[in-house]
């Protein structure tokens, strides 16, 4: 019944876990949810403020599909203060979520028969959107031992004539990895050789980095670089405003107006109010999302430090983002109740059913062997998870 194109697109992992974790929940299981991908803080108070003032002003309407002046303007400014770039408001889409915008551009760039280079490990979402496309997701594998970032000559390697994106996050999600400038550099002269290539860069996590690192934009080393670079980022990581569902994305006119032409037709403008509140979280005091920052960069040490007393699992604090990539390829093969745990799948499912911690598995990324844990939660929600897995790691014969 459904198109042969849908047929190929996986369900989210993530959004799987999250709903199952909610139904235990609902059912008076006690569960820590390590799954999803928000802070748990609430939305900052000048930003709640805004959305009350503009529900009282009425401002519950349709917009301009693009978005209201005002937010591009606020967007042009954060992107000039954060990257040194500037784009005018004809150059800036506001979507509902940074999700959308990725969407909105592979639907604009991609063709059948198309191909979109994307890092593995990767976010859930991009080979999907890229099949969506009716295009064919490429794989650039990563490894561990080079801290997840990739080699230029591995790049190189899988751009072809028919290439016509590259997708990538930097922090990243799943593994928190940040490309330094150097390798941001060595893959920018790679793409040089490559004109027809257009770069989509999800900025989404580049506010949340740890030990002083700091995230290089692509644009930042290879401005030269610009006419072919579409820049996405969001509300919702920073400001803690997931739900509100406020992205955008920079780039060349020409993009640009591709995405709109898709927005038109899809969801029209993202939410009024949401828009009102994207400006005040914008254009507003900025010292609460250091303070999560800061949060964040404790809870890091505090799972990292618990993770690495469990035999058999293989922990690295991560740069950026707030996930933890964790090894757990020591417990693979270990029997649990009689029967062979022989994919990290099924040790998610033993850890959420059976002793109420929600991860996701690796093989959601491209990556067998790993958990995706996420530390965007209390410090006595991530000792409670911690022992555990503590616990089922010990079970396990």
């Amino acid at each position: 019944m459904t198109s042969r194109r849908l047929e190929a697109v996986k369900p989210s992992a993530t959004m799987a876990m999250t709903a199952r974790a909610i139904q235990l929940r609902r059912e008076g299981r006690d569960i820590v949810s390590l799954s999803v991908g928000e802070p748990d803080f609430p939305v900052f108070p000048h930003v709640e403020q805004a959305l009350s003032e503009a529900l009282r002003k009425g401002y519950t309407k349709y917009t301009a599909s693009n978005g209201i002046i005002e937010l591009r303007e606020a967007i042009s400014d954060w992107m000039f203060r954060e990257v040194s770039v500037r784009w005018p408001a004809g150059q800036i889409i506001a979507t509902s979520g940074a999700k959308q915008a990725l969407y909105n551009a592979c639907m604009a760039l991609l063709d059948e028969g198309d191909e979109a280079v994307i890092p593995n490990p990767y976010w859930v979402s991009y080979p999907e959107m890229v099949r969506l496309a009716g295009a064919k997701p490429i794989e650039l594998v990563l490894r561990q031992e080079d801290q997840w970032a990739p080699r230029p000559e591995d790049l190189e390697r899988l751009l072809t004539p028919r290439t016509r994106v590259f997708m990538f996050s930097s922090p990243s999600n799943p593994t928190g990895a940040v490309w330094s400038a150097e390798t941001v550099r060595g893959i920018a002269r790679v793409l040089e050789k490559f004109p027809k290539v257009i770069i989509l860069s999800d900025d989404i996590y580049d506010r949340l980095v740890y030990g002083g690192v700091k995230a290089t934009n692509i644009l930042q080393v290879a401005p030269q670089l610009k006419d072919r670079t579409v820049l996405v980022n969001g509300c919702s990581k920073a400001y803690a405003m997931t739900g509100l569902r406020l992205g955008w994305a920079c780039g060349p006119a020409e993009i640009i107006a591709g995405m709109n032409k898709v927005q038109d037709a899809s969801t029209s403008n993202p939410s009024s109010l949401s828009q009102h509140a994207a400006v005040a979280a914008l254009r507003g005091p900025q010292e609460p999302v250091e303070a999560m920052r800061a949060q964040f960069e404790k809870r890091r040490h505090l799972m990292v430090d618990l993770l690495r007393q469990v035999r058999g699992v293989d922990a690295h604090a991560p740069d950026g983002a707030f996930y933890i990539f964790a090894n757990f390829a020591g417990l693979l093969s270990r029997k649990y109740r009689g029967e062979p745990v022989a994919t990290t799948q099924r040790l998610a499912e033993i850890l959420l059913e059976d002793f109420g911690v929600a991860t996701v598995s690796g093989s959601a990324f491209g990556r067998e062997g790993f958990l995706r844990l996420s530390f965007a939660i209390s410090e006595a929600d991530i000792r409670k998870a911690m022992e555990r897995v503590a616990r089922c790691a010990a079970s396990l014969e």
